[in-house]
């Protein structure tokens, strides 16, 4: 193994490299999902004819590029450092919000090239992403329970209050959810450059780069998430639509079949050997589909049928994010003392699915306290079940294995949104009633959309079920 230089992270240098962490995350998540409430402002300042099919590039560009490379970018980091990867897509994600912010401002450069930046955008984020977790389990292993929790725990909430956030700065110009960025870079830029000059990194040897599996993991990632978030528009079982998922399984099991015999391949095949790694991921999954597809339908819930306004509605859901603050630390601190993780997995899709279950009774005439008691077992359900599975996970990582270990996490989780937007937003659709009537004609379509995402906190606690602690699963093998 190679090791940097300096001494491992203590005392008021490791708060400052979490703070740095999770601005970072919480920056890139919040961007997932920020940019949706102004596409239709974005279509119509572009001249794009009131439709949004061209200009929701500027969404899909950066879920691809954050998507297809986050892998690449965990080789990058075992290779060169995490350190190293991490400043790297800060900077890259703060220089292109400015600039989108400038090209919206000052009319530079028009739809197309917004759109690249924004490609070239994700690519930061996923740099960002993928080193988190391994940065906390590198520079903090003394209080990683706790660390992987406030970073969990900071990624949901901002794919949270994108929605939120986004509508109230659209009130001012699209142009200030990108230059809102730039402060919170800045800020995580100077702060992890002062605080993680001289930490010991622990890195595996330097391999050389699996250029095929980045090819083959591009063309999977993007024909499967261009699926999902396409099929609305062209049929689920229409011809492009049955040749995208058809190529992106081609793909995938061209890669399966790489990887295991290529020398230094992109994806650990000893981590995805292990059945708890996948296991918890497979829960991760699930669980980001339930929450990212009511994140996008929440709102309008909450406008459409309830008629609050943007800041109430910005209020009342963050219900759901003190709901993951309230559990995401004491769940952190229960597994750096006892390394129990499992139970809490299971628990957590239990909560979180009798939060949805609740939510399926919305309707017109709903009263507060009963949407606040509801978004908040969501959030804790979220907060302990994400929080737990991750831990379970990173516990499996030998040293100089947390930076692809964090990555796939991290691809689990972003397929799971995209799944989930995707698939809720259809069973929504399909459930409006026509002639629409205003509320009348939504709630029956938005109590089928949170029965669905109850059933993927359902499913995830079978899964969760068949996962073990790593300190359980060696003890009773040794048996």
């Amino acid at each position: 193994m190679k090791e940097g230089a300096g001494a491992s992270a203590a005392g008021p240098k490791s708060k400052l490299i979490l703070f740095s962490i999770i601005l970072g995350t919480f920056m890139a998540s919040l961007d997932s999902t920020i940019v949706a409430v102004a596409l239709p402002t974005m279509a119509a300042e572009f001249s794009t004819s009131g439709s949004t099919t061209n200009v929701s590039w500027i969404l899909l560009g950066y879920t691809l590029a954050l998507c297809c490379f986050i892998l690449l970018w965990g080789k990058m980091g075992t290779n060169y450092g995490y350190r190293k990867v991490f400043l790297t897509g800060t900077v890259i994600f703060t220089v292109m919000s400015f600039t989108i912010g400038l090209a919206g401002t000052m009319d530079l450069g028009g739809l197309n090239t917004i759109i690249v930046m924004r490609v070239v955008q994700g690519m930061g984020a996923g740099m960002i992403t993928s080193m988190g977790l391994a940065m906390v389990s590198s520079y903090l292993p003394g209080s990683r329970g706790r660390a992987v929790g406030a970073i969990t725990l900071a990624a949901s909430a901002g794919t949270a209050f994108g929605p939120v956030l986004g509508g109230l700065l659209c009130n001012f110009h699209w142009s200030y959810i990108f230059f809102i960025n730039v402060p919170i870079g800045i800020l995580a830029l100077l702060i992890s450059t002062y605080s993680m000059r001289g930490v010991t990194e622990i890195r595996g040897e330097k391999q050389r780069l699996d250029i095929v599996g980045v090819l083959l993991m591009v063309i999977m990632m993007f024909t499967l998430i261009y699926y999902l978030n396409s099929a609305n528009d062209n049929g689920w079982f229409s011809d492009i639509s049955l040749a995208l998922i058809v190529t992106a399984f081609v793909m995938a099991g061209l890669l399966i079949w790489w990887e295991q015999r290529t020398e230094g391949p992109l994806i650990s095949v000893r981590l995805m050997s292990i059945r708890d790694v996948v296991g918890t991921n497979l829960v991760s999954l699930l669980l980001f589909m339930a929450m990212a597809g009511s994140y996008l339908l929440l709102p309008y819930y909450l406008e459409l049928v309830l008629g609050y306004s943007t800041l109430e509605m910005g209020l009342i859901l963050v219900a759901n994010s003190v709901g993951m603050m309230l559990v995401g630390p004491t769940v952190g601190k229960i597994s750096d003392k006892t390394g129990i993780n499992s139970g809490m997995v299971s628990i957590g899709c239990l909560i979180s699915a009798a939060g949805f279950l609740m939510m399926n009774r919305f309707g017109a005439d709903t009263g507060l306290p009963f949407i606040i008691v509801a978004l908040l077992l969501m959030g804790m359900g979220m907060g302990i079940g994400l929080v737990a599975s991750t831990n379970l996970s990173m516990r499996y990582a030998d040293p100089g294995e947390e930076g692809q270990l964090s990555s796939i996490i991290n691809t689990f989780r972003q397929a799971g949104s995209s799944a989930g937007v995707a698939i809720l937003e259809s069973v929504f659709a399909a459930g409006i009633v026509l002639p629409l009537v205003i509320p009348d004609g939504l709630v029956n379509a938005f109590r089928p959309a949170f029965f669905v995402a109850c059933l993927f906190c359902l499913a995830a606690f079978v899964v969760s079920r068949f996962t073990k602690d790593k300190e359980y699963r060696e003890s009773s093998s040794s048996e």
